[in-house]
């Protein structure tokens, strides 16, 4: 995120382009050395669009999260901010990893395997099965049903019929 350009978020498709990486203060390739497409939520897309009306350092090759002079922040800096966000919200603040892999966890329960590896930028699937182990989709135990022979009972209708009962 560091490294992000505003020449590589794309607003209207709600993707960002991850080509940079920052390792020991460096910016060079992604740590896969590949390009990749990441999706971004609304809440997310949302927050990108506040920052792209800030009035300053939004040209192409500027960096999202720009300090005050428009130098790309110091990963001191992002921590810090992150901090004061999260007291300013209520929130105890995890380590910004645990969000990512906290993330990684929510999309697991709603997607298949394959986009939450792309979306979190992993070279294997085997990498990806962390996010993946216990987490069964709804549509995944309607398929067990059906291949049982058992009509799947929708979480809806039974709703309905409890509310209605």
């Amino acid at each position: 995120m560091l490294t992000l350009r505003w020449e590589d978020v794309d607003l209207t498709d709600r993707l960002l382009l991850v080509r940079r990486g920052l390792s020991a203060g460096e910016e060079s390739t992604p740590k896969g050395r590949r390009h990749r497409f990441v999706p971004l939520s609304m809440p997310a897309a949302e927050a990108l669009a506040r920052l792209a009306d800030r009035g300053g350092f939004t040209e192409a090759d500027d960096y999202v999260l720009a300090n005050r002079f428009g130098r790309r922040l110091d990963p001191s800096a992002l921590r810090h901010r992150y901090k004061r966000g999260c007291v300013a919200a209520g929130l105890r603040p995890v380590r910004l990893h645990g969000l990512r892999h906290a993330a990684g966890s929510l999309i697991a329960r709603t997607s298949d395997p394959v986009f939450v590896r792309d979306f979190l930028g992993h070279a294997k699937l085997a990498t990806t099965d962390r996010y993946l182990s216990a987490k069964l989709r709804p549509e995944e135990l309607e398929r067990l049903d059906r291949a049982f022979g058992v009509e799947p009972i929708l979480s809806e209708a039974t709703d309905d019929k409890h509310a209605s009962g």
